[in-house]
């Protein structure tokens, strides 16, 4: 059962920032949020007193490897490269733009800030979220070799364009909670903020 934890703070602080009154609830600012938060596979639910009217925010994070697959049949073409369907949970997964020191063989690497001359396409429909990608590495003993890619997108549930208040959002968390191995809920009610 996934435990409701406060968002930090200084997070919350930053997005509302960044955003203000402007799209607060739009995919990029969705997308924006999740890129703060250091949990890789969560709910979030956040509410906010937008003039009259209670709106929240409902998602869940889960960002994933997608392995290369270079079995038979796969393209050489070096345009493209075939990508297997699903794969493993990113929750180990060492993201920085240099390399980790000292690495354990199948060590991932989330290679951050380079852009690949041969980088891979890959789409992703699910639950209607389209994927971002980034290129995965994992150490074999010796070098670093092409293990896959990242999806990294959040699945919204609710996305503020009706009334929905903290309680209701939260239930709606604990509801998907219950399908997903997620460990926390983050949560942020500033709903009452303005109101006074």
């Amino acid at each position: 059962m996934a435990r409701e934890k406060p968002l930090d703070l200084a997070v919350a602080q930053a997005w509302l920032a960044a955003w203000g009154e402007s799209d607060i609830f739009s995919d990029a600012a969705v997308h924006h949020l999740q890129s703060l938060i250091a949990d890789t596979h969560c709910l979030v639910v956040i509410t906010l007193g937008m003039g009259r009217d209670v709106r929240s925010l409902v998602f869940r994070r889960v960002k994933r490897v997608l392995e290369a697959d270079h079995g038979p049949g796969t393209s050489s073409s070096p345009m493209f490269e075939t990508w297997a369907h699903s794969v493993s949970l990113a929750r180990s997964m060492f993201v920085s733009p240099v390399a980790p020191v000292a690495p354990a063989v199948g060590q991932l690497w989330h290679q951050t800030g380079v852009k690949s001359e041969r980088a891979p396409v890959v789409i992703l429909q699910q639950q209607g979220e389209a994927a971002k990608s980034g290129r995965v590495l994992r150490w074999d003993g010796a070098d670093w070799v092409v293990a896959g890619s990242v999806s990294d997108s959040p699945i919204i549930t609710k996305q503020g364009t009706q009334a929905c208040d903290f309680q209701e959002a939260l239930a709606v968390a604990h509801g998907h909670a219950k399908w997903f191995d997620c460990e926390f809920i983050y949560t942020f009610d500033g709903s009452t903020w303005g109101n006074a």
